[in-house]
């Protein structure tokens, strides 16, 4: 189940990025899309908060068994981030950016880690 939500990601984001998410390199280069930032750090703790609260509420309000709630609240989370990135990029003067999607990744990572020493 986690190999296949994981591969069907990678290929949206592989089939976006090659046709038409980023096609003007110049827009690319001249946009600033740091590392470390706020927007990092929002990206970085909304992805934590949907994660573990996504887990919360199928562990305790629906009853969803540990490891499948973990692992359908990382693939939602993901999900939704890259969709966003997927928007961004339409949007005129707009970039995806792998910096943002890579900050939800870590996010993710981070809430798996917490909710493995808590739970």
């Amino acid at each position: 189940m986690i190999k296949k939500g994981i591969t069907i990601l990678l290929l949206l984001l592989i089939i976006n990025t090659t046709f038409g998410a980023v096609t003007d390199y110049k827009q690319l280069k001249k946009s600033k899309d740091p590392w470390f930032g706020l927007d990092k750090l929002k990206h970085l703790s909304s992805s934590f908060i949907l994660t573990t609260s996504g887990y919360y509420f199928q562990t305790k309000i629906i009853d969803v068994g540990d490891l499948k709630s973990l692992t359908n609240s990382g693939i939602i989370t993901i999900s939704l981030g890259l969709g966003k990135e997927i928007t961004d990029s339409k949007k005129p003067g707009g970039i995806f950016s792998i910096r943002d999607l890579t900050v939800d990744f870590a996010g993710v990572g981070l809430a798996f880690l917490f909710i493995r020493a808590v739970a």
